[in-house]
């Protein structure tokens, strides 16, 4: 019999110095992950997987999970291919971004799917024409908050899954949103997490980040941006 945790607390958009627009390094994200209590966690920097591989060896002595991931800069938008451990090309459209990510094992999940100015998916295509389970539904990296209303409406009507996530860009900012993980066993596998995710065992949660803060952040990244 499966031992179960009642809750488990995963973010799963979290970019480090890999990612071409951030300079918190993995050994740090992961440290002030399980300092603040989460369970689970997923580098998703840009175009690559290179931040997710370090995570996962920093945290194998570690009481944390690193699932791998990426986040992909599709032809019209942002698809996060979550459990993905291979370097997903940029540029496909997001239907083949998409098959992608189910051939190499994961799940797509839209990140910021209404935010137009960081090329939220949504902004510019219709997301019924896609085949997606999850969406970020409260994104912490927001102003008012619109694109994370636009989003909750969706995944209710289209009934997907709910997912939090931070965003996070600094280190002070991981976990701001995250998303609760209910019935899981307490020692989950990857796929674990994924199907918890697939069967809607989820429940998006958590604040903003500081808009002064992140104003900061988006000041600095204009003369870091690499991606």
């Amino acid at each position: 019999m499966l031992s179960v945790a009642d809750i488990m607390n995963l973010d799963s958009h979290i970019h480090s110095c890999y990612s071409g627009d951030s300079r918190s390094k993995p050994k740090n994200i992961i440290n002030q992950a399980i300092f603040i209590g989460l369970d689970i966690i997923a580098i998703s920097d840009h175009n690559t997987t290179k931040g997710s591989k370090i995570a996962i060896a920093e945290a194998k002595s570690k009481n944390i999970i690193v699932v791998p991931s990426i986040e992909i800069s599709s032809s019209q938008g942002h698809i996060i291919g979550f459990g993905v451990d291979v370097d997903i090309p940029k540029g496909l459209t997001p239907d083949d971004t998409i098959d992608k990510i189910y051939d190499n094992g994961g799940i797509p999940i839209i990140p910021h799917p209404f935010s137009f100015y960081r090329n939220g998916l949504f902004s510019s295509l219709s997301p019924f024409e896609l085949n997606i389970e999850a969406i970020e539904v409260k994104n912490a990296r927001y102003i008012f908050g619109y694109s994370n209303y636009k989003s909750r409406s969706l995944a209710r009507k289209k009934n997907l899954a709910e997912i939090g996530a931070s965003d996070s860009h600094f280190i002070d900012s991981i976990g701001d949103s995250y998303t609760e993980i209910r019935d899981i066993d307490s020692d989950p596998t990857i796929d674990n997490i994924i199907d918890a995710i697939r069967f809607k065992k989820t429940i998006a949660k958590g604040k903003k980040t500081s808009n002064f803060l992140i104003a900061k952040e988006v000041f600095n990244k204009k003369f870091n941006r690499t991606y």
